[in-house]
C-alpha cells in the first residue's frame, strides 16, 4: 500500500543545488558552493526517486548528509529523504504510518536548515501533506498557509488552498471551510481544486459511505442489519442511480473515522464524506 494521496507539490523535483557545467572537475563548485561530487550524489537520489527506488533515494540522501550535514544542499537532501519516505510503498498500515512519521521528521529537519525559496515553500507544503494524512489538521493548515504565497506555480497554490479548506472542514470549522472553498473558486477558477471545492462547499456533517449496490434491495438489507446493531445507517441514490449504503449524519470527523475503521473489514472501500 502507499502512504496516501500526495499533494501536487510533492511531485516537483527542484534540484536547486545542481546545474554546474558538465566539463567541470570534481573539485569545482556550483553557484551555491556545493561540490560537484555531492551534487552528483543528490542527482542520483532524485533519479532513484523518479524510478520509484525509494530505498536507494533515501540511501543517496543519507550519503549526501553524511558528507554535508549542514550548509548548502543539506535542506534539499532532507527534502529528498522526506519525499522518498512519503511516497514509499508500505507493506501494511503500521509501516505506512512509520514512513509518514519519518517523512515528517525529515521535513522538519530540512526547515531547521533555513532553506531559501522556493525550496522552503515546497518543504512546508510537503510537511502539510504528511500532517494531513496523519489527521493533524492544525499543522496542515499552518504549513499550507505559510507556503501558499511562496509557491511558484498556480496549480500548487490552488491545491494548497483547497486542502486548507478540507482541513478546516475536518476540524468542524464549516463556515471557515466554506469561505476557503469560495476563495479557491475565485482565485483559481477552472481548476480541479476549484471544482472539488464547489463539491465540498456547504457541508455541516459527515457521512461514512460504506458501499455501493446495484440492487436497492441489497442496500436496504445491509442498512437494516446495521440498524439492528444500533448504527444510524441509511441508503441514498447516487448520480448513476445506484444505491449507496452510508452511516450518518455524524457531527465530527473523528467519530466518522471511527465508524470507517470499525467496519473496514466488512467494507474495505468505505470513505468518509465530505
Amino acid at each position: 500500500m502507499r502512504n496516501g494521496h500526495k499533494f501536487a507539490a510533492t511531485i516537483v523535483v527542484l534540484n536547486l543545488i545542481t546545474g554546474c557545467g558538465g566539463g567541470a572537475s570534481k573539485k569545482s563548485t556550483t553557484s551555491t558552493g556545493v561540490r560537484q561530487q555531492p551534487a552528483a550524489v543528490l542527482n542520483a537520489g532524485y533519479a532513484a526517486l523518479d524510478a520509484r527506488d525509494y530505498n536507494e533515494a533515501i540511501a543517496k540522501a543519507d550519503e549526501f548528509l553524511l558528507s554535508a550535514p549542514h550548509g548548502p544542499g543539506s535542506a534539499e537532501a532532507l527534502y529528498l529523504k522526506g519525499r522518498s519516505f512519503e511516497e514509499k510503498t508500505a507493506g501494511d498500515q503500521a509501516e505506512a504510518k512509520a514512513n509518514l512519521q519519518s517523512a515528517r521528521a525529515a521535513y522538519i529537519q530540512a526547515l531547521e536548515q533555513m532553506p531559501r525559496q522556493p525550496l522552503e515553500a515546497y518543504i512546508r507544503a510537503s510537511l502539510a501533506n504528511v500532517a494531513y494524512f496523519q489527521d493533524d489538521y492544525p499543522t496542515a493548515i499552518s504549513q499550507w498557509s505559510a507556503a501558499y504565497d511562496k509557491l511558484d506555480k498556480d496549480d500548487l497554490k490552488a491545491w494548497a488552498l483547497y486542502r486548507i479548506g478540507l482541513s478546516q472542514q475536518r476540524l468542524g470549522q464549516f463556515a471557515q471551510a466554506d469561505q476557503t472553498f469560495v476563495n479557491v473558486q475565485q482565485l483559481h477558477p477552472n481548476t480541479v481544486p476549484a471544482q472539488r471545492a464547489r463539491e465540498h462547499q456547504g457541508a455541516r456533517a459527515f457521512f461514512v459511505q460504506l458501499a455501493t449496490f446495484a440492487s436497492p434491495a441489497s442496500a436496504t438489507r445491509a442498512a437494516a442489519e446495521l440498524q439492528r446493531q444500533g448504527v444510524a445507517a441509511s441508503t441514498a441514490a447516487d448520480s448513476a442511480g445506484h444505491s449507496v449504503l452510508r452511516i450518518g449524519p455524524i457531527s465530527s470527523y473523528t467519530q466518522a473515522a471511527y465508524y470507517k475503521t470499525r467496519f473496514a473489514e466488512q467494507y474495505p472501500d468505505a470513505v468518509v464524506l465530505p
